[in-house]
């Protein structure tokens, strides 16, 4: 009986612990980028003053995989890099914005003018 006892509570603290990861990895913010544009994109840079996260190459209309930031805007400072060139996306600042909710996220990013370095940003809540 006795060890029946201590198998249930050794069951429920695993259980418990578990659950508890779950909800840790949750609390954050998670952002991936997705390529809205006909190019390529040589490098992603994404930085939501709550973190920064270098994404790689990405190929038109893919998405990286999510990357973990502590706060995030519903946008941010992104630098892309297409056939060696770089293009920049630069917030001016974050004053009066709320900051995102914990959950998972996307920023939709396109060329909107090439020959300007011009990107486009759209979020998308997953």
């Amino acid at each position: 009986m006795k060890q029946a006892i201590l198998l249930f509570f050794l069951s429920l603290g695993s259980l418990l612990q578990v659950a508890c990861q779950k909800k840790t990895a949750m609390d954050g913010v998670l952002i991936r980028v997705k390529n809205t544009s006909s190019y390529q994109f040589e490098s992603v840079h994404v930085d939501t003053s709550g973190g920064s996260n270098d994404y790689n190459s990405l190929n038109a209309g893919k998405k990286t995989d999510y990357a973990a930031y502590t706060q995030a805007y519903n946008y941010a400072y992104i630098k892309v890099k297409i056939d060696g060139r770089e293009l920049v996306l630069q917030p001016t600042d974050y004053v009066g914005e709320t900051p995102l909710e914990p959950g998972k996220y996307t920023y939709e990013v396109g060329v909107s003018d090439l020959a300007a370095g011009r990107l486009s940003l759209i979020l998308e809540e997953d």
